[in-house]
């Protein structure tokens, strides 16, 4: 495991989303390092499967599933954590919408990309923090933001709208937590090679991922001219839900290959 591995031993996390992308790169990363691990994800067969792979490397992990945005649902999942295991004490909010609209959106888009996005994430980290001690909770949770919350984009108004609202959260669930030991970050993550985005560039643009990667608009826009592995992402979560990160809350991290800088 190595030494980052001893702040995560024995320790629990509740990773949600995490049945694929950069949830199941998060729950890979966190059980190398340790970390027993409740995926909570609205896919059962995505959910299931991640579980299985990771149980068959020896790896402790349990699932629950469900709508994020459904408090008894929330508490169910929370409640399902093994009793022999410790209480969770890392967090990481994956579970998010994904519809791209402009000022058309209708009622229902809304709902679709701010109720798990944002509702979602506060009933997720309330029950978190139901669980902690009042104080010197020991605690960090990690929300993904996305490059998305801090430019503005054509035909992306529902999303951008929906991660930026993600930042105010993190910041203003920080100031809240703190006092109790608990450390709320995020980190904004630039275009990652999933599956979501490798069938997209695949069946809607008819590019591979190293014609996608050349290309100006795509991987050309990243000063490293190219697009992120999941866990690329995975990694910097890790360490801002580590020990090694004490002193850190509050803030965004980009993980975006310099789209931002520029």
């Amino acid at each position: 495991m190595g030494r980052e591995a001893e702040g995560f031993t024995g320790r629990t996390a509740v990773v949600t989303g995490g049945a694929q992308g950069i949830g199941a790169a998060v729950v890979r990363r966190l059980c190398a390092e340790g970390c027993r691990v409740l995926i909570y994800d609205k896919s059962p067969e995505h959910a299931a499967a991640t579980r299985d792979r990771l149980r068959a490397q020896g790896y402790s992990v349990v699932v629950a599933t469900g709508d994020v945005s459904d408090q008894e649902a929330v508490r169910a999942a929370f409640a399902s954590v093994p009793a022999d295991w410790a209480p969770p004490t890392l967090l990481v909010n994956c579970a998010a919408g994904f519809v791209f609209e402009g000022l058309a959106a209708t009622a229902d888009q809304w709902h679709a990309v701010l109720d798990p996005t944002i509702i979602g994430l506060s009933l997720v980290t309330q029950a978190f923090q139901a669980g902690l001690p009042e104080r010197d909770a020991d605690a960090a949770v990690v929300n993904i933001a996305s490059i998305s919350a801090h430019v503005a984009q054509d035909g992306f108004l529902t999303y951008n709208t929906s991660k930026a609202a993600v930042l105010g959260f993190t910041r203003c669930a920080a100031q809240e937590l703190a006092p109790r030991g608990i450390r709320v970050n995020s980190v904004s993550p630039g275009t990652v090679w999933n599956d979501g985005n490798e069938r997209y560039h695949r069946e809607v643009l008819g590019l591979d991922r190293a014609a996608a990667e050349a290309a100006p608009e795509h991987g050309g826009k990243f000063l490293l001219r190219r697009f992120a592995d999941p866990a690329e992402v995975a990694a910097p979560i890790a360490f801002l839900l580590s020990r090694d990160a004490s002193f850190i809350t509050g803030v965004d991290l980009p993980v975006d290959g310099g789209y931002l800088a520029v």
